[in-house]
This record gives structure tokens, C-alpha cells and sequence, in this order.
């Protein structure tokens, strides 16, 4: 018997899903070498616990994944994105002649697509995920997580919360996760599952690496400008592919 009330689910259909990373190995854990001063790698679900003195073997990495390659695509290279500030500044521009593309932003590099690679693996069908998309989460976690909202000095969790700004609280929440155990003492959740909060669509996972059972399926080499799912997030985006 499961000893948590958080919604479980499977892995995706066929347990296939994408991911875009630097390394030759695309589903290899990111090295501690590259972890900021607080330990974390700066992402949504990165674990938060080297503010507590517990040591590396015991904190756990995140793999990121996507169902969709899209997905994946959209998730990286959203970095690329004009800067609100820009738009706000162009719209009191009165000039007619069209601005400089290079200077309008909104650019994918070049240099990005060739140090990356995107890959496919197929998760193993016993692992279990908390299921941040099911609205009961929300409800567990505002209950479970209520000293850290205090210690933040938040108000409340709500779906905002899921997908806004405070990475302190979804590293939280995604330690809280991590730590679950069932009657026999063994770990429940190998991650979560969640929507991204640049398109609702994008169905994505994020993996503990110490618990990821997968077998790869297929490595793409490096990225194409005219990757169809490239092409389709960096239209999403209204961005260019150098």
C-alpha cells in the first residue's frame, strides 16, 4: 500500500519521451561541477537540499524530459524569446523603415544547435510519477508544504504556484516528492509529471536520475536548422533559426 495521497500515473504512451542536452549521452544526469552556489542548477524541480549540509551522494539530479519532441525543443530554446522590454520599446518607434533582425532579437544560434544533441528513450513501464497535472496535488502539497509557504512568506499554493517564478517552493515540492516511501520503505515516485508553463500542451517529466529505469531508443546527431519540431517550437515562439 502506497503511503501518500498524491496522484500517481505511468509513463507516457509506449513510455517514450525526448529530451535536448549538451552531452553525447543525452539522458546522462547533468556533472555537480555544473551546480550554482545553492547547489541547485537553477530548474523548476532541481533538488534544493544542499541548503540543508546533505551531502551530493544523497540529493538527487533531475533529467528533463518531454512526450513530445516539440516539446523538449520549446522548453530550451524559450531563452531565445524577445525580451518584453524590446517589444514595449519597438512600439514607440516611428520609423518605416523595418528594424535590423539582428537587433529585433529573437534568434536561435547557430553555435546552440551544434552542441546539442536530441534523443528518445523509452521509460520503464513500473515507474510511478506524482501527477502535478491532477488538481488534487495542488491540494496535498498547499497541506504538505505549508511551513515552507510560511517560510517564503507566501500566501497560499495554487496552480500559480505550480508554474510561476518561485523555484524555492516547486524544489520543495519536487524534495517532497522525492522523499516518499511506501510501507516497505521503498521510494515510490521515480519523478513528476507536469504541464509547461509556456504551452499547456507540452506534456513534460522530470526524472530522478538515481531512479531512472529507461532503454534507449534512437539519437538523432546533431540538430538540424530544418528540424520539423525545432521549426514548429521556434515558430510557436515567433523566433528565427540561424
Amino acid at each position: 500500500m502506497v503511503v501518500s495521497d498524491l496522484p500517481a500515473v505511468g509513463p507516457p504512451e509506449e513510455g517514450l519521451v525526448y529530451r535536448i542536452a549538451r552531452n553525447f549521452d543525452v539522458f546522462t544526469p547533468p556533472d555537480w561541477s555544473w551546480a550554482r552556489e545553492d547547489g541547485t542548477f537553477g530548474n523548476r524541480f532541481d533538488d534544493p537540499s544542499a541548503e540543508d549540509e546533505i551531502p551530493e551522494e544523497d540529493r538527487f539530479r533531475v533529467i528533463y524530459c518531454s512526450s513530445r519532441p516539440v516539446g523538449a525543443f520549446g522548453e530550451t530554446i524559450s531563452r531565445y524569446r524577445k525580451d518584453v522590454r524590446l517589444y514595449a520599446e519597438l512600439k514607440t518607434i516611428e520609423d518605416d523603415e523595418p528594424l535590423d533582425p539582428e537587433l529585433e532579437g529573437g534568434v536561435v544560434p547557430e553555435d546552440w544547435r551544434l552542441e546539442r544533441r536530441k534523443a528518445s528513450t523509452h521509460l520503464d513501464s513500473s515507474l510511478l510519477f506524482a501527477d502535478f497535472t491532477d488538481p488534487r496535488s495542488l491540494v496535498v502539497l498547499r497541506r504538505e508544504l505549508a511551513s515552507l509557504l510560511m517560510h517564503l512568506g507566501l500566501e497560499d499554493f495554487d496552480l500559480s504556484s505550480m508554474t510561476g517564478p518561485q523555484r524555492r517552493l516547486t524544489q520543495g515540492a519536487a524534495r517532497y516528492v522525492y522523499e516518499l516511501t511506501d510501507f516497505s520503505s521503498q521510494p515510490i515516485f521515480a519523478g513528476i509529471r507536469y504541464l509547461s508553463r509556456l504551452n499547456y500542451h507540452w506534456e513534460l517529466w522530470a526524472l530522478f536520475d538515481d531512479r531512472m529505469l529507461h532503454t534507449p531508443a534512437e539519437t538523432f546527431g546533431t540538430i538540424r536548422r530544418n528540424d520539423p519540431d525545432l521549426q514548429e517550437a521556434a515558430s510557436f515562439f515567433e523566433i528565427e533559426i540561424e
